[in-house]
């Protein structure tokens, strides 16, 4: 699927600044190439290209249903909200309602498997 999906803390209504390495972490047994900023993910049946920087992270090119697992469980690790395209906020752990810009909390929801986070994508 080539769709754009962000990953980003937010505290006081701003970037945290902080989740990269929890989420690099979480990734590096599935990373096949790295170069910069870049990593391709092979994971089960597919994968993902991800884009990942110290506050956030941008995945696209994601195959197949196991890597949406992996992203979540990142997300997780990281304390990073997803924000899908055209979707809600997907909460991924408590206390990130109270830390997302005002623009933000209106439309949110929680999240707590790449299968639900797949759903979600899959019918907008």
């Amino acid at each position: 699927m080539s769709y754009d999906v962000f990953f980003q803390g937010f505290v006081a209504g701003g970037s945290s600044g902080q989740g990269g390495p929890e989420m690099a972490k979480v990734l590096r047994a599935y990373v096949a190439e790295s170069r910069g900023s870049f990593r391709r993910l092979r994971v089960g049946d597919g994968g993902a290209d991800l884009y990942l920087s110290d506050d956030g992270m941008i995945a696209n090119h994601i195959e197949g249903h196991d890597v949406w697992d992996l992203l979540v469980r990142g997300a997780q690790a990281a304390n990073w909200v997803i924000l899908p395209m055209d979707c809600p906020v997907c909460l991924t752990a408590p206390g990130q309602l109270e830390q997302l810009p005002e623009e933000l909390e209106e439309d949110t929801l929680w999240i707590s498997t790449g299968a639900e986070l797949r759903k979600l994508i899959e019918t907008r």
